[in-house]
């Protein structure tokens, strides 16, 4: 059954426009946050392997992502981590305190929050996508590109907007975490295991490696969607479609 109301269709172009829009922004978010070999090789570009040691560092980052994906037996509670310095001169180990295994928690919880409605997100994108394929190609070669058009250059508005709002990325972190971490438990004494593990450049990195990610699809998408629309255009003048 085909919708013919154009006031329904322009209302679903519109949300599946930031609906989109919402899938452009996690979906870089979704494959780096559990990418060992990313996480590899940003805590190696902030030096973490200078201070801890290397093979330690690994498998508590491996443990880390397995247990925001639910890996670890519930029953266990958390991963148990014990990581060694690199200064042979400090033979002792260091482990997560409550605090940072609390946060640890927090962190799994908002991530699994967020994968949930990025499913949810993509699921509704495409049964929206469905119900405006209409007989007419023409019509679906713009409505598609427009939905393209519209949401890239949305999300391409946003990323400058978060750019400049990363040049003080400080200020936006800890914003970041008053918002989502409302409880405060994310602030913790230099020299503990999480902060040495995860560096404030590790997120400044992930930070930037998300932006861009997002950048990329998003001119993806700009182009695919005027190819779309130029499509139109020539076999609307050649009267093909």
């Amino acid at each position: 059954m085909f919708i013919r109301s154009s006031k329904i269709k322009k209302f679903l172009i519109i949300i599946n426009v930031f609906l989109l829009f919402i899938i452009i922004l996690i979906t870089p978010l979704e494959y780096y946050a559990y990418n060992t070999g990313f996480y590899n090789t940003i805590l190696e570009k902030n030096g973490v392997y200078c201070i801890l040691d290397k093979s330690d560092a690994l498998n508590a980052s491996n443990k880390i992502i397995d247990f925001f994906k639910y890996g670890n037996d519930a029953d266990k509670g958390y991963p148990e981590i014990s990581v060694r310095y690199v200064d042979e001169g400090r033979n002792e180990s260091i482990s997560f305190t409550v605090d940072e295994v609390s946060h640890l928690y927090d962190v799994r919880r908002l991530l699994t929050a967020i994968f949930i409605t990025y499913i949810a997100v993509i699921l509704l994108f495409l049964i929206m996508m469905v119900l405006l394929v209409e007989r007419n190609a023409a019509s679906i070669l713009y409505n598609t590109g427009l939905v393209f058009l519209s949401s890239s250059i949305l999300m391409i508005v946003f990323i400058t907007v978060l750019y400049f709002m990363g040049r003080n990325f400080p200020v936006l972190f800890e914003n970041f975490h008053r918002v989502f971490f409302p409880g405060g438990n994310y602030a913790f004494p230099r020299g503990s295991l999480i902060i040495t593990l995860f560096p404030f450049g590790f997120f400044y990195d992930f930070f930037v490696r998300l932006i861009m990610a997002s950048a990329i699809i998003s001119v993806t998408l700009l182009m695919a969607g005027a190819i779309f629309i130029f499509i139109l255009k020539i076999t609307k003048n050649k009267k093909i479609i």
